[in-house]
């Protein structure tokens, strides 16, 4: 009942026009007459596509490399905003993967499954952005050259979807067109690539998957000095592609739309990614383990620790060393002009107070673990 009232209050506060339908259709259908057709006769691109790929590997070393590149690009090149927003989403991320190594979860989900959930945090972080920044870097040779390089898309597998939308952007279209696209399109490509594979439906099957969704461990956090002021979404049904497009879409309108751009800007600038959670709030986190303790003792209080304990929140590249380098899947999953053009929009909902979320699911993963310790005690008391 409750997913279906939030259904209700979604507002689509922008979509694709007519003139950019046709305007898209045309290209697309060029781009797609082309294809196969395309070859490289100047030793410049032969040159471009070479540094492309270079930049691509050099930067895909882990969260922390991504997340800096995409920032970096921003900064160069402001206009493009989904760069930004990816440096926020990606940074979420590196949270996510270290709270895999941080105070609770380690005791309250099988090792095999933290490495397999870890695994699968990071080829996605590593697949979109494998695809994404080619993508960003042909951009930024076509303003250098002042004429479009995207013809140049298909020596790096990217979609003929995207192609056609750079080109409107470049072009001078400067609505939500490219965001959203770029939203739908990095979603699309890891749900070829990952979510429908064998592994991942195995691992949500398993019921460490369901706990990590039951307790609620997906909250994604913009966040803002004071930290009681940040923004962000929960994630909900991640296996489901619409769900995972709509977030991104609601958190580019939070981002961008509603006033909040500046103090993340801010936030993102000051503080380097590092992927533990004392980036943004070192009065509840720490990233050193000497300042934590085991005992299975309450730490958490209103929205603060008690006694100015800390909770331990490592540092990414501290404790995962694995990362995934491919192999880099090349289908193309773009196939309907007229399905995708109506998915090109901007949905906004309510959202409910993110440090409200935040804290209601730390305090439940604190209680779980509790629960556990408590137990361990009382096994351990009875010699069973």
């Amino acid at each position: 009942m409750r997913s279906l009232f939030m259904i209700k209050r979604r507002k689509v506060i922008w979509k694709v026009n007519t003139i950019q339908e046709q305007q898209l259709k045309q290209k697309w259908n060029k781009i797609l007459e082309c294809s196969g057709r395309v070859s490289i006769t100047f030793q410049k691109d032969k040159e471009l596509i070479e540094r492309i790929k270079r930049e691509t590997l050099l930067h895909n070393i882990n969260n922390v490399t991504r997340t800096a590149a995409y920032l970096e690009f921003y900064k160069r090149h402001p206009e493009v905003h989904w760069s930004f927003l990816a440096h926020m989403v990606s940074r979420n991320a590196g949270y996510f993967m270290t709270d895999l190594k941080g105070e609770f979860l380690p005791d309250l989900i099988d090792p095999s499954v933290i490495e397999d959930l870890y695994f699968m945090l990071e080829k996605g972080n590593s697949m979109i952005f494998h695809d994404a920044y080619p993508q960003l870097l042909l951009y930024e040779e076509s303003k250098r050259r002042k004429r479009s390089v995207f013809n140049l898309c298909k020596f790096f597998n990217v979609s003929s979807f995207m192609e056609g939308v750079w080109e409107m952007f470049f072009d001078g279209d400067r609505t939500p067109l490219l965001p959203s696209a770029q939203i739908i399109n990095e979603q699309s490509h890891i749900e070829m690539h990952l979510i429908r594979t064998e592994q991942f439906q195995k691992l949500q099957n398993q019921l460490s998957f369901k706990l990590q969704e039951w307790l609620h461990l997906s909250q994604i956090l913009f966040p803002v000095l004071p930290i009681n002021n940040a923004i962000g979404d929960t994630m909900q049904g991640f296996e489901n592609l619409e769900e995972r497009i709509m977030l991104g879409q609601n958190l580019y309108v939070m981002l961008f739309l509603h006033n909040n751009f500046g103090p993340v800007y801010n936030f993102a600038d000051n503080y380097p990614h590092t992927g533990s959670r004392s980036d943004y709030d070192s009065d509840v986190y720490s990233a050193s383990k000497s300042q934590y303790s085991d005992s299975a003792k309450e730490k958490l209080s209103l929205f603060k620790t008690k006694k100015n304990q800390k909770l331990y929140s490592p540092e990414l590249e501290a404790v995962w060393d694995e990362n995934f380098h491919g192999p880099f899947h090349s289908t193309d999953w773009f196939s309907n002009s007229k399905i995708m053009i109506s998915q090109i929009k901007l949905v906004s909902k309510p959202s409910p107070k993110i440090r409200m979320a935040y804290w209601a699911g730390l305090h439940q993963i604190e209680t779980v673990y509790l629960l556990k310790q408590y137990y361990r005690l009382i096994k351990k008391n009875r010699g069973l």
